[in-house]
């Protein structure tokens, strides 16, 4: 048990007499032993010189010199032990910093409880959210529990899931050289359902985080799947965190395979760069086990993305932390058509701005603006990268073009408000999304049906019971345009209840 404030300074004032007192008697054993020397010196008959007295008194000076600054020392040590405060709770973070309600909003001082176990030198912790989502759609979307646009069929409906809900384990505190290690591993059940009655109950793991890093003073280096380089902001929604909210509505992310490097220049100024296994969005296969190459790993190039941010932790006089950024991405698609398999090769590039930016004590705006093209392996351009049927116009006829990269822009933004009036346990959010595909790129020679723009809107309000325990409630409003069904509009609204150890 670890000793109380209180405690620790009863302790310190007891230190502090006792080490007092012992300066008084030694004082008073150095004058005794003076005293003798001197009896002893004057029954001697011997009589001391100046020289002789002027250097006793200044070993006594400066043995006096000596305790003060002891006793300066000690007294310092008891009004800082007497001035500290228990450590709170840290909650778990994400590396998207938007993804979860902040920090900063957390109720007050409850002690989470500690479920690490020592493996060697080092800890290995075990964390997880349960998340409960009740749900329901006025029109048909993508899905139904974390939709992302409406679509012309489907007529909505009410259910509820957990299959949000994630569990991870984190190993920190091992040494690699000069390097510290950790490591961490993180899933969820969002991978799918059992083909089954009643599989919706049924969700399939998924593994969201797997990576081993090696940090040093100033750099680290992180081996493993992590969030993307590039476009790493996501709004905070308790209804949509298996995934972000607005993705598919100007929210560009991914969880990749790379290898990262993240590098501080300075105090405010971070450097990243990555090599990431190419996630193109398409899928080669519907095999259950075996993978085959997509058109992104079909290129044989990898993606290479970089980030640079300006942060610091007092941003507009608020004592709230904030940053900006830009972030850049490349890769490459290939695809083969026709019978002779025809080689086209398509790049995928991006640049995309993101913000972190307290406006007031309880006022905080985030989000990010984006531009590029094939850019559907991080489910931009509305899941649409790459158009293999793609036609120009030549006056009032169709001509075939090949393949076409996907042009898209877009971005997200979200204002979140903290009243003071609840103590920092509710906070009130409203976030806007837009996708926004260029047209002349998604004309096929046969005219299909695929959404030109997608436009999202949400308001949630999230209250804190605990640090460990929120809810929320959220509504979201999607207004979806396809080339041949028109606007398609759908209502989500969401319950939302999560329990975080």
């Amino acid at each position: 048990m670890f000793p109380t404030k209180r405690s620790l300074a009863a302790i310190c004032v007891a230190l502090l007499i006792n080490f007092a007192s012992a300066v008084i008697l030694n004082g008073q054993t150095r004058e005794g032993s003076l005293k003798s020397e001197v009896e002893t010196s004057r029954s001697a008959g011997k009589k001391a010189t100046p020289d002789e007295r002027i250097g006793q008194l200044e070993a006594q000076v400066a043995a006096m010199q000596q305790q003060i600054e002891e006793l300066k020392k000690l007294l310092t040590a008891v009004s800082q032990a007497a001035a500290a405060k228990p450590e709170a709770a840290t909650p778990t973070a994400e590396p998207k910093y938007a993804e979860t309600a902040r920090a900063e909003n957390a109720p007050a001082a409850q002690q989470k409880p500690e479920l690490g176990v020592n493996v060697g030198s080092a800890r290995l912790t075990p964390y997880g959210s349960v998340y409960f989502n009740a749900f329901t759609n006025s029109g048909g979307t993508n899905n139904a529990d974390v939709p992302l646009f409406a679509t012309p069929a489907g007529r909505g409906g009410t259910g509820a899931s957990l299959r949000q809900t994630r569990f991870g384990v984190r190993l920190e505190g091992a040494r690699a050289g000069n390097a510290n290690l950790s490591a961490v591993v993180e899933a969820d059940f969002f991978g799918g359902f059992p083909s089954v009655g009643i599989g919706e109950n049924f969700g399939v793991v998924r593994l969201r985080l797997a990576n081993v890093r090696l940090a040093w003073e100033k750099t680290s280096l992180t081996l493993g799947q992590d969030w993307s380089v590039f476009a790493p902001a996501s709004p905070t929604s308790l209804a949509a965190a298996a995934i972000p909210q607005m993705a598919a509505a100007g929210n560009n992310w991914a969880r990749l395979p790379q290898i990262k490097a993240e590098t501080k220049l300075g105090k405010f100024v971070t450097m990243q760069a990555a090599v990431a296994a190419p996630q193109s969005g398409d899928s080669a296969t519907n095999a259950a086990f075996f993978l085959q190459p997509n058109s992104g790993s079909a290129s044989r190039v990898p993606y290479f993305q970089g980030r640079v941010s300006i942060a610091d932790s007092n941003v507009l006089d608020t004592k709230k932390p904030g940053s900006i950024a830009i972030s850049g991405h490349y890769g490459r698609s290939r695809v083969f058509t026709g019978s002779s398999g025809v080689k086209n090769d398509s790049d995928s590039v991006g640049i995309a701005l993101d913000w972190n930016l307290p406006l007031h004590d309880r006022l905080i705006l985030t989000g990010e603006a984006f531009t590029g093209r094939n850019l559907a392996g991080f489910q931009g351009g509305i899941f649409q990268g790459l158009n293999a049927e793609f036609a120009y116009r030549n006056g009032n006829t169709l001509v075939p073009g090949g393949v076409r990269a996907i042009g898209t822009r877009g971005g997200w933004a979200q204002l979140g408000f903290t009243p003071d009036a609840f103590r920092d346990r509710l906070t009130i959010y409203g976030s806007l999304g837009l996708d926004d595909p260029r047209n002349e790129d998604l004309v096929t020679f046969v005219p299909r049906d695929v959404r030109t723009r997608n436009f999202a809107a949400a308001i949630e309000a999230i209250y804190k019971f605990t640090p460990q325990f929120s809810a929320g409630i959220e509504f979201r409003r999607f207004r979806t345009d396809w080339t041949l069904s028109g606007r398609q509009n759908s209502n989500h609204v969401n319950l939302a209840a999560v329990y975080s150890f």
